[in-house]
């Protein structure tokens, strides 16, 4: 059972930036002024809320909340899905979002105030969240990562693995997909998914367990994070110029429509390119293709708006 004797434990990263006003100060004083009793731990290093979380769930807690960006979040849900099963059960999940895209948070509609998140956690609603799957077979030994948002393969993680450490504004992202097109050779993919073979080149394939990345591109507008399935959508190798009209359609939610990009439900796909691709979850760099994604139903517990 969740350790509501316990208080929740907050995993924060103190380098996080800063959206529209939240802070974590702010965050914590809403939340102890609500009622919620808190025990705060902060990062000091990369990876470090995949440690703390892991550690957490094996001394018996069970609900945390992630202070930080979608980075910040991938850590802990690594933390989480990489502990035993008995020390998973009955996690409760939270997010405070202090990035600057937190897609993952505003899929939620946990992009609040300081007082109205602390509502939320305090109130506890929850839904069952399904987590993503990312194994990558051909390494020596095989290793597995797990995402909670959009993971891709391609030109996203191309533009995530050529940015600072800890992206400045809302516009790094963009600025960074934009200046890599003049350069960037699209591979080709071999995608083996639900009994079909796609062989082409591609700029990119996404595969969503969410709706958003990219501080706010609507890479799959329909996904939902609850229906057990996986939303990939590819985008063919497209010119410059077409590319910068893709890439406004992806800001807009709109692409899905264009000729250039399909789109398909499914529990698993393998991806592969030649040359190697880069792969990416939550704006981190996890690997390179060849890639297997497939989806946990309901293997979360997260916070969610009342």
């Amino acid at each position: 059972m969740p350790d509501t004797h316990l208080p929740w434990l907050a995993i924060v990263n103190p380098l996080a930036g800063r959206s529209r006003g939240h802070s974590w100060p702010t965050v914590e004083q809403a939340l102890r002024d609500t009622g919620v009793p808190l025990e705060v731990k902060r990062t000091a290093e990369a990876h470090d809320g995949e440690h703390i979380a892991r550690r957490a769930l094996q001394a018996g807690r069970r609900r945390v909340l992630v202070a930080g960006g979608d980075g910040s979040v991938h850590d802990v849900v690594n933390g989480i899905m990489s502990a035993a099963p008995h020390d998973r059960a009955n996690t409760i999940l939270a997010v405070s979002p202090l990035g600057t895209g937190n897609d993952w948070a505003r899929s939620l509609g946990m992009d609040l105030t300081a007082p109205a998140l602390a509502a939320a956690i305090a109130t506890g609603r929850t839904i069952a969240h399904d987590v993503g799957v990312i194994d990558f077979p051909e390494t020596v030994p095989p290793t597995r990562r797990w995402f909670i948002n959009v993971a891709g393969a391609g030109y996203d993680a191309h533009v995530i693995g050529r940015l600072p450490p800890h992206v400045p504004s809302t516009f790094a992202y963009l600025r960074g997909a934009l200046a890599g097109l003049l350069s960037y050779r699209a591979p080709r993919f071999t995608i083996e998914v639900n009994g079909e073979l796609i062989d082409r080149r591609l700029l990119l394939a996404f595969v969503a367990n969410a709706q958003t990345c990219g501080n706010g591109m609507r890479v799959a507008p329909a996904a939902r994070v609850d229906d057990g399935l996986l939303d990939l959508v590819t985008i063919d190798e497209v010119g410059l110029l077409r590319a910068l009209l893709k890439i406004a359609k992806l800001y807009r939610g709109n692409l899905l429509a264009d000729a250039v990009a399909r789109h398909v439900r499914t529990t698993r796909v393998r991806i592969d390119a030649e040359p190697p691709a880069e792969v990416e979850a939550e704006g981190q760099i996890v690997g390179q293709t060849p890639v297997v994604f497939s989806v946990l139903p309901s293997a979360l517990k997260v916070v969610v708006p009342f």
